[in-house]
């Protein structure tokens, strides 16, 4: 999910004000799989098995089915994976180090980097909304990101550890980054007081909240990413202290 803890050097986002996902924000050989036609019969099960797991459900799916969307027999399969379980655990496996190599590309600096605090403040408030637009586009349109968070969503009631796998790493792993960078933030001045923690809610809680409201809605593309960025115009004046200061300064002119 998307977290100010994934910041770029800022040369690398001195882009245009219209930024759309593409496969420029993906490594070499991660594309996007949808229409491909260059696939292993291994990638294509994943693919065709992570589909229908996000469409319907991991339990309500079958091996046949899957075996069915990618065009071999049912034996043929078991060439490649064990069982139904063994596919889900490569899918969740390779699907976070996709996710990994992605950051990676984008050459986004990791929690605890020293340097975090010092980036943030090289950023212009345009270039800050243009990272964190493209951030939240790879997760809402990236099939393989955008189908794993699905499928996690639809098991996360009835399946025990699927639904540690969703809280975990989409809700609980994303706020505690998010909340370690923030109070290097305000350590650092950068920030006002307050609770760290508090602040990770306060920034990411309207993304997720964003990112289902356009799942599966993407023609509404631009509403979602105006929204967005209105939020993250928002954030930055209510927590950044040298926003705080123009403010303060100007209400006293």
């Amino acid at each position: 999910m998307l977290t100010i803890t994934e910041m770029p050097k800022k040369r690398e986002w001195e882009f245009a004000d219209k930024v759309r996902w593409d496969a420029r924000y993906v490594p070499e050989n991660q594309a996007v799989c949808e229409g491909e036609s260059n696939l292993t019969t291994r990638e294509k099960i994943l693919y065709e098995a992570l589909t229908l797991f996000s469409s319907y459900g991991y339990e309500a799916v079958t091996i046949r089915e899957i075996a069915g969307a990618v065009g071999i027999k049912e034996s043929s399969l078991y060439n490649h994976f064990k069982n139904k379980r063994n596919i889900l655990d490569t899918i969740v496996r390779e699907t976070f180090q996709r996710y990994q190599k992605t950051l990676e590309s984008l050459q986004v600096p990791k929690t605890g980097d020293p340097n975090i605090s010092s980036l943030y403040d090289s950023f212009s408030d345009e270039a800050f909304e243009t990272l964190c637009t493209n951030i939240f586009l790879f997760y809402l349109k990236d099939d393989y990101i955008s189908k794993l968070r699905r499928l996690l969503t639809i098991e996360q009631y009835g399946n025990q550890e699927l639904g540690e796998i969703f809280r975990t790493t989409f809700i609980e792993n994303i706020l505690d980054n998010q909340a370690k960078v923030l109070q290097q933030f305000i350590d650092d001045g950068r920030f006002i007081q307050g609770d760290a923690y508090t602040m990770a809610l306060h920034f990411y809680a309207p993304v997720f909240l964003l990112l289902h409201k356009y799942d599966n809605n993407t023609k509404d593309e631009a509403q979602a990413i105006e929204e967005l960025k209105r939020h993250v115009r928002q954030y930055n004046h209510l927590y950044r202290k040298q926003n705080r200061r123009i403010s303060n300064n100007e209400s006293t002119d």
